[in-house]
C-alpha cells in the first residue's frame, strides 16, 4: 500500500499543475536569404582502383621485408 501511495501522490500533484507550453518558434526566413548562405567546399576526390581476387601468397617474405633488419 505504501508503494502505491508513493507512486500516485506525485502523479496526482502533477495533474494539478499548469501544462508546459513551449516558447513560440521564430520563422526561418533568414535561412532562405542567398546572401547569408555559404556554399559547401568541394569534397575530396575518390579514385577507385580495381584489384582482382587472388589466392593467398606466402606471408613470410612480406614480413621479412618489413622487419627492422630488412630481409634476413
Amino acid at each position: 500500500m505504501k508503494i502505491l501511495l508513493a507512486a500516485t501522490l506525485p502523479l496526482t500533484l502533477l495533474g494539478c499543475t499548469q501544462p508546459f507550453e513551449p516558447p513560440a518558434v521564430t520563422p526561418l526566413i533568414r535561412a532562405t536569404d542567398p546572401n547569408i548562405v555559404k556554399s559547401a567546399a568541394p569534397g575530396p576526390s575518390v579514385v577507385h582502383t580495381s584489384r582482382p581476387i587472388v589466392e593467398p601468397e606466402d606471408w613470410r617474405q612480406l614480413n621479412d621485408a618489413q622487419a627492422p633488419g630488412g630481409s634476413s
